[in-house]
């Protein structure tokens, strides 16, 4: 079975410089992409293509047009400073991005900013010396060892498949794909149903820190304001500070829930249940005001279940969804963690 692992690593100065630059192409190439895409599809509803005439560019023709054009072009050398399967990856993920336009899933595909670092650096594993696990540095193709910030957390003996590093609040990261054998189990002979209540994710601390970052928010607003009406754009370097600032307590924030979420996923895993039971939520229909779907939104209670199922299939356990854990058994037991939980036992 295929796993996932994420963590954070330490590059040295030339190692974070490749990478940046690395992201940077893909992010070009990317939006390259798009707007050629974009310029055939405005031409197309217009009528002005022709029936032979494509409408739409796949990856691999602007793969063969950047390696054979542009990249013979002075002025487009530096294409050459990233690896051709990230490259490769990112055009790939533009086109995944209108296929699923095309097929009514999602949106017209966007931009990617750089603001918003949601470009990664694709590594398949070619050869055997690729994706080395060691205690504390992993062998990443292209950049040779990585010191690792938390020691011990990635397998060493697992087969590794293929990673990616992202950039986040100038932090850098890496994500593996590694295939181990599933876990065996033995469950007890009692089930677990969850009713999770939307107070539960409403710390004061998250909500001190919620505060403080509205307040940069707020004072970035105001740079900008006072850029605008001055007709000056040459205080970047304060605008760059602040907006490191926002990512950072974003990020704080975002770690402080998923922590939260993984914690109470394992104290229920080590309950060892033979089944879980959990509420069906739906924000649609259980929201009675805008506020409150706003919060239900916010506590990330979809990637609650999606974590949740993915511990599930892992250790074998089998997940069922109702609407109501209460109508299921009169015999409830609470739990003692800050989920609003409830242990039962199943009616025969």
């Amino acid at each position: 079975m295929k796993y996932a692992y994420k963590t954070e690593i330490k590059p040295t100065a030339e190692q974070a410089q490749k990478i940046k630059r690395s992201l940077g192409i893909c992010r070009w190439l990317y939006n390259r992409y798009i707007e050629a895409n974009k310029r055939l599809y405005r031409m197309y509803q217009r009528g002005l293509l022709d029936k032979n005439q494509p409408y739409f560019m796949t990856a691999n023709d602007f793969d063969k047009y950047v390696n054979h054009k542009l990249k013979t072009k002075k002025e487009y050398i530096w294409l050459n400073k990233c690896g051709s399967k990230a490259r490769k990856k990112a055009l790939m993920n533009a086109e995944a991005a209108f296929r699923n336009f095309f097929a009514g899933n999602t949106a017209f595909p966007k931009f990617k900013k750089k603001t918003d670092e949601d470009v990664k650096l694709y590594f398949p594993k070619n050869n055997a010396g690729d994706w080395l696990i060691e205690r504390h540095r992993v062998k990443i193709p292209t950049l040779k060892y990585v010191r690792l910030k938390e020691y011990g957390y990635l397998p060493i003996n697992a087969k590794v498949i293929n990673g990616s590093i992202s950039c986040r609040a100038g932090r850098f990261y890496v994500s593996i794909t590694v295939e181990e054998n599933t876990a065996k189990q033995e469950f007890n002979n009692n089930a677990i149903g969850l009713n999770i209540s939307i107070s539960d994710l409403n710390d004061s601390y998250i909500n001190k820190l919620q505060k403080k970052l509205n307040l940069q928010r707020r004072r970035l607003a105001r740079k900008y304001q006072c850029n605008k009406l001055l007709h000056d754009d040459t205080s970047f370097a304060n605008k760059e500070k602040q907006r490191k600032k926002i990512k950072k307590l974003e990020q704080k924030i975002e770690f402080i829930k998923e922590d939260y979420l993984n914690k109470q996923i394992a104290e229920i895993i080590k309950r060892k249940p033979e089944y879980i039971v959990i509420e069906n939520l739906n924000a649609e229909k259980t929201a009675v005001s805008k506020q409150i779907k706003k919060i239900t939104v916010k506590q990330k209670y979809y990637h609650l279940k999606n974590k949740l199922l993915f511990k599930c299939i892992k250790y074998g356990i089998e997940l069922k969804q109702t609407d109501e854990v209460a109508n299921i058994t009169e015999n409830t037991v609470s739990i003692k963690i800050p989920m609003a939980s409830r242990e039962f036992t199943p009616l025969e």
